[in-house]
């Protein structure tokens, strides 16, 4: 389990790559990955490709992310699987991110 973040200060875009299981033990380690960047970016793109497994805190780090990123920033849910993606449209979370 680990989280890699690359900025990309020229088109404004923050890249936060989950690798693994996303629950809680990666709570300040996500948290820390979009708040302590030093600037607002314009997107952000949260990279799910290896996530193999999200449970219900992670759910709500998401939501908590959304809730301290500035209303003008996008966020962007990309690579999950079949399964995460499914889990995503139940909870509605199409509603406020954008799902890839």
């Amino acid at each position: 389990m680990s989280i890699s973040v690359q900025t990309n200060d020229s088109v404004e875009t923050v890249t936060i790559t989950i690798v693994g299981s996303f629950d809680f033990s990666l709570f300040n380690e996500f948290r820390d990955a979009y708040s302590n960047l030093g600037k607002v970016y314009k997107g952000y793109i949260v990279d799910m490709s290896m996530v193999e497994y999200l449970d219900s805190a992670a759910l709500g780090m998401l939501l908590s992310m959304r809730n301290s990123i500035d209303a003008e920033s996008s966020i962007e849910l990309k690579g999950a699987n079949d399964f995460i993606k499914n889990i995503l449209m139940i909870s509605r979370f199409d509603k406020r991110f954008d799902i890839h």
